[in-house]
């Protein structure tokens, strides 16, 4: 990468010594240098952009271009580059780490390879420049890394600045040529979560501009589908991206509601489509792994006890993932070299023994992938060891480990934004060459195995991608494989003993964030509960909270912090939506009776609830209501039965919960007040009954005394009864008879009545609508009849 040498007042320094030795210093030559640059910035700045070839080869010319930048005030004359080389290779990757950040110079001046630059490079101005090694100047001994390096130089400041890359040479057909080390790439397809809660409705519209022409997305995935074979790519993908492409291909809306659902409707995205279309065929029977849902934190949720929400994300993953791609990544999938179901690649590679064993007994993986550093050899070695090793799974047998070279995935880290220069980019390429190259040097007769994980969201500059891909291809020291090829081998070559996994990445989702997703979690779980078919939008927001995307503590998990307080809004309200109605005092015409209750659903889904009547002081219920299936936008009315102690006011208490009897948050408070009406009633009824009777018996017994004996011949005892006793009812005569009186038709009946209820009273006098405030004993506010809403059945 471009690193000057001198400091504007270092160059000062040199160019007035310079010049005094020369005899031709001036009073002001000093000094306007020293203006020039007054915050001490270089003077010029240099790059390396392309080696062409990438590696030498005998009797082959190189060409080094690159460009150099006036950064001074001032116009800069007779400015050339010269390169610098060695005819010794470098003997190990230490090595090569060293050369890069300049504390190694190991190259000379080639002799003849220089150029030089216009006349005067005016201030600000950027030049390109090119020199050409040719055969024979630079004597490489043999297969190897070498050095290379370019030098910005002036007659009057002399050297001013340099940029160093490597040079890989292959020497061609030997009697013992290195043998090809296996290389594997996964190229992962990760993007951040997005969806919101409601189906068909995204957080923000970030992924239109990645799918687009030129964007994130669309680049990684057409230097993949142009390398996907002949680089034996291994694709890692993350279900909730296809998810949210999938999405975009319908018209759609981008939320803007803090609850979490509503807002810009967006038509169906023509990149959305095109990028699932060109996706499926770049990758139809190509080797994939799929990421849990939302690639959630795999070690953070093991290390935090969330085990059942991770395996949850890893299922729901594999199931979007088959519905929108058309493949079987089901657990059950047995020996597939293409679906690698039993893969996984935990967030940075960093795992310990304990996240390994739970994958392996859970989550149905047979296969990791981590990075090096966190199974280094035991003890360590000289050279690069084979990626593959193996670990305990807890259940008995091995777990697969394929190690990606941790200092490649710092490289290609390195270079992550479109907005790194050309110079970045050509280093990242270069290095990595050089670095595969100085594997295969480490151990020319040994062929090993070497595993490549780029960033999981990697943005690299336009041309990178491709760039790596084709020197993978290209190069004669690799050969690319699958990763399912280096799991599959039973005794790989180069292969050595590692430590043990114990790695804890600072990284990692943080307590705080997780807490939040427990809250969600329980809060998902009582909907779910009364949902005929639950939602999987739910547990997909909660996967998105946990997704991998907020690691690194600080600023990067707020994004995850406000996904999860804007569904748990969402989620509250929803459960809000449930309401429970009727009066808020009742007065019972006796000790026992019914209080009718509405429960209303809000909801646009049918749910399933009980009525669950608390138990209160002075209050019992007779039997709790059944399950009740309520449709979306409708209420159902329910009596509950109680009877009170005794005379007085008592609380009920009311409130909806799951089929399981999980509480809701629906709540209402009903104020019972017991009378003695309903004994009193029948007091006097029964008072009645005993008059009435008793008045009977005693006019038959007038009757019958009056009456003549049979055969007397008496005196005539004088006038009859009148016209109503002339035709006395008779005592047994019902209702409907002809002679049956009013009183003992009301008698019968409710007799009848009472017997039927066993003593309970129906009549209830209620007042208001429930709530969980006490009511103000107001004997007119007692007795008001409960006011129903329009439409709902009068219970009564």
């Amino acid at each position: 990468m471009p690193r000057p040498l001198l400091t504007g007042c270092a160059a000062t320094a040199i160019a007035a010594s310079v010049l005094a030795l020369a005899g031709l210093a001036s009073p002001g030559s000093a000094a306007s240098a020293a203006t020039a640059q007054p915050d001490q910035t270089p003077l010029v700045s240099l790059a390396i952009t392309s080696v062409s070839p990438a590696w030498a080869r005998p009797g082959r010319p190189v060409t080094v271009t690159g460009t150099l930048t006036n950064d001074s005030a001032t116009a800069l004359q007779g400015m050339s580059v010269q390169l610098g080389s060695s005819s010794v290779p470098f003997g190990s990757r230490n090595l090569l780490q060293e050369y890069a950040d300049g504390s190694f110079p190991d190259e000379a001046p080639v002799s003849g390879a220089v150029t030089d630059l216009s006349p005067t490079v005016a201030p600000r101005e950027t030049v390109n420049w090119t020199v050409t090694l040719r055969p024979g100047q630079v004597p490489l001994t043999g297969f190897g890394v070498y050095p290379l390096a370019a030098d910005a130089e002036s007659p009057v400041f002399g050297q001013l600045a340099e940029d160093r890359t490597f040079l890989p040479y292959w020497p061609g057909k030997q009697a013992l040529d290195p043998q090809p080390q296996q290389i594997a790439w996964v190229w992962p397809l990760i993007d951040q979560p997005r969806q919101a809660m409601c189906a068909g409705q995204l957080l923000n519209n970030g992924l239109a501009a990645s799918l687009a022409s030129g964007g994130r997305l669309s680049g990684l995935l057409e230097a993949g589908r142009q390398y996907a074979t002949s680089a034996q790519l291994t694709w890692a993908v993350d279900p909730a991206l296809l998810a949210n492409v999938t999405t975009m291909t319908k018209p759609y809306v981008v939320v803007s509601d803090r609850a979490g659902c509503g807002g810009t409707v967006e038509r169906a995205s023509p990149a959305a489509q095109s990028w699932l279309a060109q996706l499926k065929a770049a990758t139809a029977g190509q080797p994939m792994f799929v990421t849990p849902y939302a690639d959630a934190d795999i070690a953070a949720l093991t290390r935090y006890g969330m085990t059942a929400d991770l395996t949850r994300a890893f299922t729901e993953g594999r199931s979007v993932a088959s519905n929108v791609l058309g493949r079987d990544f089901a657990a059950s999938a047995p020996g597939s070299t293409t679906n690698l179901t039993g893969m996984a690649w935990p967030a940075d590679g960093i795992a310990n023994y304990g996240v390994l064993e739970n994958l392996a007994a859970s989550d149905g993986i047979t296969t990791v992938v981590l990075d090096s550093s966190t199974m280094p050899p035991s003890p360590q070695q000289d050279f690069t060891p084979s990626a593959q090793t193996t670990t305990p799974d807890g259940e008995g047998s091995e777990l697969n480990v394929l190690l990606s070279d941790d200092t490649l995935t710092q490289i290609i880290a390195s270079a992550n934004s479109p907005s790194d220069s050309k110079a970045t980019a050509f280093a990242v390429a270069q290095r990595y060459l050089a670095e595969t190259a100085m594997i295969a040097a480490e151990q020319p007769s040994l062929a090993r195995s070497i595993v490549v994980t780029p960033p999981r969201r990697w943005n690299p500059p336009a041309g990178l991608a491709s760039d790596l891909l084709s020197e993978t291809v290209s190069a004669p020291w690799l050969r690319p494989v699958s990763l399912g090829d280096l799991a599959a081998e039973p005794h790989p070559a180069g292969q050595v003993t590692r430590q043990a996994p114990d790695a804890v990445s600072k990284a990692e989702l943080g307590p705080s964030l997780l807490a939040q997703a427990r809250q969600l979690d329980q809060q998902v779980k009582l909907l779910q509960g009364i949902q005929q078919a639950p939602d999987p939008n739910f547990d997909y927001g909660v996967a998105a909270v946990e997704s991998g995307a907020w690691r690194g503590g600080g600023s990067a998990s707020l994004p995850g912090s406000a996904r999860a307080q804007q569904f748990s809004r969402y989620l509250s309200g929803q459960e809000a939506e449930l309401t429970i109605g009727g009066p808020k005092r009742v007065t019972l015409a006796g000790l026992k009776g019914g209080v009718p209750v509405s429960i209303s659903n809000g909801l646009g889904y049918t749910v399933r609830v009980k009525l669950e009547a608390g138990p209160s002081a002075g209050i019992t219920i007779k039997g709790q209501p059944p399950l009740l299936v309520i449709p979306p936008g409708q209420q159902q009315i329910k009596k509950v039965e109680v009877a009170a102690a005794g005379v007085g006011l008592a609380k009920l208490r009311l409130r909806l919960v799951t089929p399981e009897g999980a509480p809701l948050s629906a709540q209402a408070t009903v104020y019972i007040q017991a009378t003695h009406y309903g004994t009193l009633a029948l007091v006097i009824i029964g008072t009645a009954l005993g008059i009435f009777v008793l008045t009977s018996v005693t006019r038959a017994v007038r009757r019958r005394r009056k009456q003549p004996r049979a055969g007397s011949s008496g005196p005539d005892p004088g006038p009859g009864p009148g016209p109503r006793e002339a035709s006395p009812a008779p005592q047994d005569a019902g209702p409907g008879r002809p002679g049956a009186g009013p009183g003992t038709r009301d008698t019968a009946r409710d007799e009848r009545d009472w017997r039927g209820d066993r003593g309970e009273a129906d009549n209830v006098v209620t007042g208001g609508a429930a709530s969980g405030h006490a009511p103000a004993h107001d004997g007119a506010e007692e007795t008001d009849d409960y006011a129903w809403a329009p439409g709902r059945a009068d219970p009564r």
